[in-house]
């Protein structure tokens, strides 16, 4: 009779971590705006330097590492929670899903970001062009860099954020799972009677 509990305390549904994968990816979804709003009023706020190493260069980087650990948390809320017992493959697909719900709250949340602050994308846009123009590089040189981030910015739909942004995280944060899976979970041969 124990031998059945524990086989169906084992088995992996779908729906058990889906609870999991929102909470921590909406958690870490907050993180990356807030990260992100911080950096992109830092460059709005800052005197053009020319310096490639800019407020908005740097928050890429601050928001990649900072969500990267989301999916490591989601095995060990989904390990407390529901079932200490999780395969890798189990644990890699929890990860890619908390990546992509990381995104798509992030993406929600801009696009009501511009309803508070409608003016933020221009604002961003010309205190990078500024930065951009500051540098000492050849002038074509700068209208290329000029016309490609521009366009980049101003082209960043809520669609193409989430459908770019998906497997970056996604994939960090599967790698981050499925070390959660190694040091959270528990194998069946681990149980104790």
């Amino acid at each position: 009779m124990e031998m059945e509990e524990v086989e169906q305390e084992a088995s992996f549904n779908f729906n058990n971590y889906w609870p999991s994968v929102a909470i921590v990816g909406a958690i870490f979804s907050v993180v990356s705006f807030v990260i992100g709003l911080f950096f992109g009023y830092q460059q709005i706020n800052a005197e053009p330097t020319g310096s490639f190493i800019s407020p908005v260069m740097i928050s890429s980087g601050v928001i990649c590492l900072a969500t990267a650990f989301a999916g490591l948390l989601t095995v060990w809320h989904y390990t407390k929670e529901v079932s200490p017992f999780i395969k890798l493959g189990q644990g890699a697909l929890i990860g890619f899903f908390t990546g992509a719900v990381i995104v798509i709250f992030s993406a929600v949340l801009n696009e009501m970001w511009h309803l508070i602050d409608p003016s933020y994308t221009e604002k961003l846009i010309e205190a990078t062009i500024a930065n951009v123009e500051a540098m000492d590089l050849p002038a074509d040189a700068k209208n290329d860099m000029v016309d490609a981030m521009a366009e980049s910015m101003r082209s960043n739909s809520f669609f193409r954020q989430i459908f770019i942004g998906i497997p970056i995280p996604g994939l960090l944060n599967m790698a981050t799972a499925m070390i959660g899976v190694k040091v959270f979970g528990k194998k069946e041969d681990e149980i104790n009677f």
